[in-house]
């Protein structure tokens, strides 16, 4: 049998960057990788099958987005292979609608929301003219679970038309009808983070919601803002999923409240900035990957 520490399946063709990064620091550090993709796929699935290849880790960044992935993703998981991000703590982590429901009483301050159920289930989405009062105009409407780097996301919504137009997109899923959050300007940039949770670690980086270019001078201006609170934001967010890595958004509004706009997203974008104007700092990409060979390491 073929024993590798590290296998990598991907379908995103952005994701080559990052994976080749994965496999170069990762050989450096001794550890040994094995790359899965579209090409390929089926025949790992039967190696896997008849036991003629085992992974001790698995990063998966292709059952999400291509059915040729899953049973492969299903024999690991059944497999003494350690999922990284297991598929059971993702189902409910990435479910906006589940994760409001499950931040109550963390102390975690989220905007002020109205959960709409599916059109399946509720033909009219019984939002009334008070409700959009509370939440003020204009307010946000998300998919709970079709939702990802802001597709499907609408900032700018003013009427409840709006909303029972948008269910009809994704007529079995929730949707989350919310507050609108304005961040104060410290340094000439939105009080906008990003962070990065990196196994074990959070990572904060000022990101512009508007344009989704990370700042060039994040430190000067994290600063101004309280590190503590982000951590422990993102200490309690990695207890309450049990996810290995993920990122999510706050937003710092003028009165100086903290709050978590963009809940989990379990597959970051690990584009590269040296490569795209919005992607993440090389050095931000290198440390995710360092933490997750410690992990690997330790498994």
């Amino acid at each position: 049998m073929y024993k590798f520490d590290l296998a990598i399946s991907y379908k995103w063709i952005y994701d080559v960057d990052f994976v080749e990064q994965i496999e170069s620091i990762f050989s450096k550090h001794g550890i040994s990788t094995f790359i899965i993709h579209k090409k390929n796929v089926f025949e790992i699935t039967n190696l896997v099958k008849n036991k003629d290849i085992s992974f001790k880790a698995y990063l998966d960044r292709g059952s999400d987005e291509d059915e040729d992935f899953e049973e492969l993703a299903q024999l690991l998981k059944n497999s003494r292979t350690y999922i990284i991000n297991h598929y059971d703590n993702i189902k409910n982590a990435v479910d906006k609608s589940i994760m409001h429901i499950r931040l109550k009483g963390t102390g975690i301050l989220t905007p002020e929301t109205i959960i709409v159920e599916p059109f399946d289930k509720r033909k009219k989405s019984g939002l009334t003219n008070n409700d959009i009062q509370k939440l003020g105009i204009p307010f946000i409407i998300k998919p709970a679970y079709y939702s990802g780097g802001g597709d499907g996301v609408i900032t700018n919504a003013g009427l409840i038309e709006e909303v029972e137009k948008e269910r009809l997109k994704n007529c079995d899923d929730s949707y989350l009808v919310q507050k609108k959050i304005y961040p104060k300007i410290i340094e000439g940039h939105r009080a906008w983070i990003r962070t990065l949770w990196a196994f074990g670690k959070a990572v904060h980086l000022v990101w512009n919601d508007n344009t989704h270019v990370y700042a060039e001078n994040s430190q000067k201006i994290l600063k101004h803002l309280d590190i503590k609170k982000l951590d422990s934001i993102m200490h309690n967010l990695a207890e309450i999923t049990g996810l290995d890595y993920f990122s999510s958004e706050i937003a710092v509004d003028k009165e100086n409240n903290y709050y978590l706009i963009d809940y989990i997203n379990d597959q970051c974008d690990m584009r590269l900035k040296s490569k795209h104007f919005d992607g993440v700092p090389d050095e931000v990409v290198e440390y995710f990957i360092l933490r997750m060979a410690e992990l690997v390491n330790s498994i």
